[in-house]
């Protein structure tokens, strides 16, 4: 998109969110059940969650999933009410949906009994952790997971997927995988694990402490890690050790005269942990001084001016020292052959002025005051991002936002630097009584005390980074109103 177009939308959602948000309110396909009343007459993706349900529990027959709220949903949800004792009334509205999120989610699948003891554990949207990874991979090799990335995290794209297999496998279309979902996913594997932990390969982590091929975990994790400081190993730290991991293995055996058996034994260890702490002993600054990764302020200001004049930095003088910034001392480091940390410490600062000043350049004078907080840009950026897609862990534009990462990165603009997670943001914030523009809104989620937050927009709306992505949601809708905790100002 041109620039001149980007400023033209960009005003335009601006007034549009500061006036009302009218052009930012939620479209029907994005709520989620519980986000409004269900009633007769209605034709809306949400009805067709709420037909599952309701089959899952035996109200309804698969043939009555179809998005539309008739008069057989309609007896469906008052032989519902009548059973739980609720208001009768063949609406769904918050009191109802909450009775059946709450007993599908502990309802046992009827070919399941009721006696065995789940060898999986049951994973459904909100979980996170290495259970999910290797959900998420398996469902990818078999072509249901179609997002490009192994998040950990199970969202709408993960539940969508595990709908997608169960209505394939014709067993009840849930997007929840629980054990039976998970037996029948993983049949090939040659062994089921005890409740509540993940599901091993086929070739476990033998007894003697090697990790080898197929061995999975935290451990194999800290080995991938240390093998990519190294330059042994350069993919994704997965936390599984395939043909890769066992290549880096081998690799860095023959580097260091070890038996090369692709194996990561004890010995083999612990000299990658030596080579390791010594490699960062050799380059790391120490932890109190320097410019890094984070720092902002003037002085980040006048690194970038003095790289600039070097030919080492080519974009805008911020005042945030990010990847472009660490890149760009990286680069000088190199050249002038000093440790290449991309930390500014006192000797990388020293010889940059050196250079400047031999090459008879005024030195940079540094910006006196860091540009005023602007609501109506934060809230413009934040509108620039409606549809980033949702990734756990993520803080920049290329991997996508989760929630706390998604506020991070606009206050970042803003040169105001807030925690990484939701629960530390709070604890930052000035509490106020009603949010303004601008505020940060807080909600208790899937854990007790603040677990998802956005930043309120105006007109009952805020804008955040959940499971669907980047998008706009009502204020006023139950789901939200009953999770509300406060909002807080940051700024």
């Amino acid at each position: 998109m041109k620039k001149g177009s980007t400023n033209a939308v960009k005003t335009l959602v601006i007034s549009s969110a500061c006036a009302g948000a009218i052009l930012l309110l939620p479209s029907k396909g994005e709520a989620a059940l519980g986000d409004q009343v269900l009633r007769n007459g209605m034709k809306h993706p949400d009805v067709k969650e709420l037909q599952r349900a309701l089959l899952q529990q035996g109200y309804l027959k698969s043939s009555y999933v179809t998005g539309y709220y008739g008069s057989i949903t309609t007896n469906a949800v008052k032989q519902f009410q009548k059973k739980h004792h609720l208001v009768i009334d063949g609406i769904t509205g918050k009191m109802t949906v909450r009775a059946i999120t709450q007993t599908t989610g502990i309802k046992t699948p009827p070919s399941t009994p009721k006696t065995a003891e789940a060898a999986y554990k049951t994973l459904k949207q909100g979980s996170q952790g290495i259970e999910v990874e290797r959900l998420q991979r398996k469902l990818k090799e078999l072509k249901y997971f179609k997002y490009p990335k192994i998040t950990g995290y199970y969202g709408r794209v993960t539940a969508d997927a595990v709908k997608a297999y169960q209505r394939e496998k014709k067993i009840t279309v849930s997007g929840i995988a629980d054990d039976r979902t998970q037996l029948l996913l993983f049949k090939t594997s040659s062994t089921a694990p005890a409740k509540g932990q993940m599901p091993v390969s086929a070739k476990p982590k033998p007894a003697s402490g090697a990790l080898r091929l197929n061995s999975v975990g935290s451990e194999v994790y800290e080995l991938q890690s240390n093998l990519k400081d190294l330059g042994f190993y350069s993919y994704s730290l997965d936390r599984i050790f395939g043909k890769r991991t066992e290549a880096g293995v081998k690799s860095f055996q023959k580097a260091y005269k070890l038996p090369v058996t692709g194996a990561a034994d004890s010995k083999t260890l612990a000299k990658l942990s030596a080579e390791v702490k010594k490699k960062k002993d050799e380059q790391a600054p120490p932890p109190s001084t320097g410019l890094r990764l984070k720092s902002v302020g003037p002085q980040v200001y006048q690194l970038q001016s003095n790289l600039k004049a070097l030919g080492f930095y080519t974009y805008k003088m911020d005042n945030i020292f990010g990847k472009m910034t660490e890149s760009s001392v990286k680069s000088f480091q190199k050249a002038y052959k000093l440790p290449v940390t991309g930390v500014a410490d006192s000797r990388t600062l020293e010889k940059i002025t050196a250079e400047v000043k031999k090459k008879g350049i005024e030195p940079a004078k540094p910006e006196t005051a860091a540009k005023p907080f602007s609501v109506i840009n934060l809230v413009g950026d934040a509108a620039e991002l409606v549809g980033t897609p949702y990734t756990w862990g993520g803080d920049t534009l290329e991997e996508g936002f989760d929630c706390s990462g998604f506020l991070v990165y606009l206050f970042k603009k803003q040169n105001v630097q807030l925690p990484r997670t939701v629960a530390s943001i709070w604890s930052a914030g000035k509490p106020v009584s009603k949010p303004k523009v601008g505020d940060i809104v807080f909600f208790e989620t899937y854990k007790k005390g603040p677990s998802h937050a956005g930043i309120y927009i105006g007109n009952s709306n805020f804008v955040h980074s959940g499971s669907r992505g980047v998008t706009v949601s009502d204020f006023r809708l139950s789901y939200w109103t009953d999770r509300y905790l406060g909002a807080k100002q940051l700024y």
